[in-house]
């Protein structure tokens, strides 16, 4: 199967994310692509996503799958990832994951929220995510829940 990873990262957490995902599912067999995309400049300058400018516009035509990852700021979905999935066209039958990467050691603290977001603009490109997660990056179980997640989405695929 060839599965998208698209990560918007400023840090490196979504990526290292990100990048387990694609370790574990080219394990399996599947052909796998993995795209970081960030923001140009401060990315606390605005909450405003027509504000924000993005260094890359991945495509996500070509892939059977997509996983999307994401961060969460100021208690929301980053808004250079809401500029971007509001962009993109819709997405016709693809198998969808996402998940959001947060500071904050509970998902209830923004991350609840900021998946939400992300699976309410998805579902405004016709598409419904299959699963998805939070990874609270100063929990003590932060591993054991990057390990959860990268168990459970690449157990949605067939090699």
């Amino acid at each position: 199967m060839k599965i998208g990873i698209i990560v918007h990262s400023q840090t490196g957490n979504t990526l290292l994310v990100g990048e387990k995902l694609l370790e574990k599912l080219r394990t399996d067999g599947h052909e796998v692509t993995l795209t970081r995309m960030q923001n140009i400049g401060d990315p606390s300058a605005t909450q405003n996503p027509k504000d924000i400018e993005l260094d890359s516009m991945p495509e996500v035509t070509g892939y059977d799958a997509l996983i999307f990852g994401a961060w969460v700021q100021a208690f929301n979905l980053c808004p250079g990832f809401s500029k971007y999935l509001k962009q993109l066209p819709e997405i016709e039958r693809k198998h969808v994951s996402c998940f959001v990467t947060q500071q904050f050691r509970y998902k209830w603290m923004g991350g609840s929220f900021a998946l939400s977001k992300m699976k309410k603009l998805l579902a405004e490109k016709g598409v419904k995510v299959s699963s998805s997660g939070v990874i609270n990056w100063s929990n003590k179980k932060k591993e054991q829940q990057i390990d959860e997640l990268v168990a459970r989405f690449s157990g949605q695929y067939e090699a």
